[in-house]
C-alpha cells in the first residue's frame, strides 16, 4: 500500500479554514465599533407608516388617517413621532408615496446619559444648528442624531431620521436634524 504524500501543511490548512470563516462569517473581521442604525424598534423613518408605530406602541387606530404622534411613555424613555404630511412633502419635494410615512422619530431617555457614555464612530459629525445655542448634535450618514444639552453635555434626544442619502434627495434646508 503507498502512502499519499499530503500536499498542504498544517499551517497552510489552517489558513484556509480562518478564511474560509472569516468569508462566511464576515463580523468576525469586522470592527468592533457598532454601526449607527436609524431605527427604533423596527419603525424607521420614510419605511414605516402610522399603522405600524401604532402597533409597536400599542395604540388603537380608528382609521388610516389616524398618526400617533405621542410623546408615548415606553420602557426606558419617551418617544414622539412626526410624519410626513402632503404639506411637508410639497415643501421638501418628496415622492406620493412617502406621504404618511415616520419622518422623525424623538426619543428621550429617562437614563441620564452624557456624551461620554456614547459610542460615536467615525460615521458621527458635530453640528450645531444657528437659531438653537443651547443644544449641540452628533448626526451619523445613517441617519441617528443625539441632541446634547451645550452646558453639561447631557444627552437630551435620541433622534431617527432620514439617512443622508434621502436628506440629499429631498429639499431639505438642514444640516443637522429635524
Amino acid at each position: 500500500m503507498k502512502k499519499h504524500r499530503n500536499i498542504f501543511s498544517v499551517e497552510t490548512m489552517a489558513a484556509v479554514v480562518i478564511a474560509a470563516m472569516l468569508g462566511i462569517v464576515p463580523s468576525l473581521s469586522a470592527t468592533a465599533e457598532p454601526s449607527a442604525k436609524n431605527s427604533w424598534r423596527g419603525i424607521t423613518p420614510l419605511r414605516s407608516s402610522a399603522a405600524d408605530v401604532a402597533r409597536v406602541i400599542g395604540a388603537e387606530s380608528d382609521s388610516p388617517a389616524d398618526m400617533p404622534v405621542g410623546p408615548f411613555k415606553v420602557e426606558g424613555g419617551e418617544v414622539t413621532f412626526s410624519y410626513l404630511t402632503p404639506s411637508l412633502a410639497k415643501i421638501y419635494r418628496a415622492p406620493r408615496a412617502m406621504v404618511g410615512k415616520v419622518f422623525t422619530i424623538y426619543f428621550k431617555p429617562y437614563q441620564p446619559m452624557t456624551r461620554a457614555d456614547l459610542a460615536l464612530g467615525a460615521g458621527f459629525k458635530r453640528c450645531q444648528e444657528e437659531r438653537d445655542k443651547s443644544y449641540y448634535y452628533f448626526v451619523s450618514t445613517a441617519g441617528l442624531a443625539y441632541q446634547l444639552v451645550r452646558s453639561n453635555d447631557r444627552l437630551e434626544t435620541i433622534i431617527y431620521q432620514p439617512s443622508s442619502a434621502e436628506v440629499r434627495s429631498l429639499a431639505v434646508n438642514t444640516e443637522c436634524v429635524f
